[in-house]
């Protein structure tokens, strides 16, 4: 769970003071806490739950100016939310979600809230000309070509300013199946097993190891992962964007942007890095050191959000761990660095440090965590746009 420290001079409310101001129940507060949307304050001594008065405020001022009917992202939402450690999709475990569905059916749940045979995703025939003719040098990272192929597809869609809901999520559909073909191909394509699959199409654009059906799988779990994790950086720049009205296009490109920062979408590139430089399993300890002397810190480690573990990160390197078809070796760095840090200062993998385990294991492309992240909370940040463009109006 968040905490901030506290100064001298800072005035503390206890939750039901801020439950009061805020106009709601003491449950509430904590469900605010649960969401990341307002932090407890530790204060020396005391075991009760305090909160500054100023976060309090703003969080109430914020709630008044959207009452009034100003345009203003709001501080609640009932898309996501993080309970005892579980991450919820509307109610539903995030991690059973992804152990029973796919990524397709999680989006659809995020988005319509019930369950039923999602529609077709592949609404473009081809990639628009002027979209798959955009100049870009070999190197860029896919994330890059994400943030391109958004404007683009934008560009070209003289309809994007339908903000119904149907509208927006026939743009989220169509938009999600053309940045995965704005990808360049860099193995085989996969033959699909049953109906078209959006990870198996992703696959290939992310590495050209043989899509095995354990690895595609996989890739299908951390897509539903990732597609929500609450009110976090990203999804607060969307719902900004939503409740001035931009077109998904726009929304879409907001949350890439925030998402690209190395402190939270882009820091899975870090990992990947990280393991990559490793090596053999010999040199984990030499390599944790010095990328410890040189930057101070590790990547991938720590979640405040949750107080144990994060479910997501234990789900997907429990199954990546025990996949007999991936390089022994590989796997053994993976989790010698996990027991390493374990051991010295009880800290455990993030989902980030599961997005560039899977990419290294998988010797998928440079960036390919960060396109994975975004491809995935993509689905989240449609649903935070269509809910809070639904409030402002």
């Amino acid at each position: 769970m968040a905490h901030t420290r506290i100064g001298a001079d800072t005035e503390l409310l206890t939750a039901d003071e801020a439950a009061e101001l805020l106009g709601v129940q003491r449950q509430t507060v904590y469900a605010y806490v649960s969401r990341g949307q307002l932090t407890r304050a530790l204060k020396p001594g005391s075991r009760q739950s305090w909160f500054r008065r100023t976060d309090v405020e703003a969080m109430a001022r914020g709630d008044r100016a959207q009452q009034a009917g100003r345009k203003a992202p709001t501080n609640r939402t009932e898309v996501t939310a993080i309970v005892d450690d579980q991450l919820l999709y509307r109610g539903r475990d995030a991690v059973e979600l992804a152990r029973a569905g796919t990524f397709e059916q999680a989006a659809e749940w995020l988005w319509r809230g019930h369950d039923g045979e999602p529609p077709t995703w592949r609404a473009v025939a081809e990639l628009p000309e002027e979209v798959a003719a955009l100049p870009l040098p070999a190197q860029c990272l896919p994330l890059d070509r994400l943030k391109v192929a958004t404007a683009g597809l934008a560009a070209v869609d003289t309809l994007r300013y339908d903000l119904s809901a149907h509208a927006v999520l026939a743009v989220a559909r169509s938009l999600l199946d053309a940045l995965v073909r704005c990808l360049p191909l860099r193995g085989e394509r996969p033959e699909p097993a049953g109906r078209h699959s959006f990870a198996t199409a992703l696959w290939p654009r992310l590495t050209s190891a043989i899509a095995r059906p354990k690895g595609v799988r996989l890739l299908d779990q951390a897509l539903v992962l990732v597609a929500d994790h609450g009110l976090a950086p990203s999804t607060r720049a969307v719902r900004l964007a939503g409740s001035v009205d931009a077109d998904p296009y726009s929304v879409v490109l907001t949350g890439m942007s925030v998402a690209s920062g190395l402190k939270h979408g882009g820091s899975s590139l870090a990992v990947h890095g990280l393991l990559d430089d490793i090596g053999e399993p010999a040199n984990v300890a030499a390599a944790v050191s010095e990328h410890l002397r040189r930057s101070g810190s590790l990547p991938g480690f720590g979640q405040p959000r949750y107080v144990h573990a994060d479910p997501r990160a234990a789900f997907l390197l429990d199954e990546l761990l025990s996949d007999s078809t991936v390089d022994s070796s590989r796997l053994r760095i993976v989790r010698d660095v996990i027991e390493l840090v374990r051991n010295r200062n009880d800290e455990h993998p993030n989902v980030e440090f599961a997005l560039g385990a899977l990419c290294y294991a998988h010797d998928m492309v440079r960036g390919a965590g960060e396109a994975i992240f975004v491809l995935g909370r993509t689905a989240g940040w449609i649903a935070h746009a269509v809910e809070e463009q639904a409030g402002t109006h």
